[in-house]
């Protein structure tokens, strides 16, 4: 007697392991759906900062800021005045200036890891995350780390969607 084999396919059985998962959840309030809604909308947008300073995209870059965002890089404990733009105008002017200048000859990669929210409500956030930085030229034969550190965001709700209203960069010892 030949009996038919069985064969679950990958969708079939993730289908089954999410009606179980789901079907052992609690009721989830609307309030928790909202803070959900809101973390991945701020993930989203931190991950957009990555691709479109690492894809030379000035102006999508600059999007991602409210309009009187800041951005800020502070080393050894001290925050580096020449490091610091004010409003998303000149955000967008520093973009452009270092992607066409200092790192037109490279191709930088942003990192993130460990995100962690500090504060979030319904209109604002905080957030960390860690960052490597590395820098890769045509004639380097791999990647070669530029710079380490964390981010602080400060994030604000706007009719745009979640924008950061302030960046700070607080690279590892000794980063300028």
């Amino acid at each position: 007697m030949i009996r038919p084999r069985i064969i679950l396919r990958p969708f079939t059985l993730g289908a089954f392991s999410a009606i179980l998962f789901f079907a052992t959840l609690p009721t989830v309030s609307a309030d928790e759906v909202g803070d959900l809604l809101n973390r991945a909308a701020i993930v989203d947008i931190l991950t957009q900062y990555s691709y479109r300073w690492d894809s030379k995209d000035s102006a999508g870059f600059a999007e991602i800021f409210t309009q009187d965002g800041i951005l800020e890089r502070w080393g050894n404990g001290e925050r580096i005045e020449s490091a610091t733009i004010k409003g998303k105008d000149a955000i967008f002017d520093y973009a452009k200036t270092a992607h066409e200048g200092r790192l037109a000859d490279r191709q930088s990669r942003h990192h993130f890891s460990g995100i962690v929210f500090i504060e979030l409500t319904e209109t604002t956030a905080i957030t960390e995350n860690m960052a490597l930085i590395t820098h890769q030229t045509v004639n380097d034969s791999s990647a070669f780390i530029r710079s380490s550190g964390y981010y602080r965001n400060t994030w604000r709700k706007t009719a745009q969607g979640w924008r950061i209203s302030k960046r700070i960069l607080k690279v590892d010892v000794g980063g300028k």
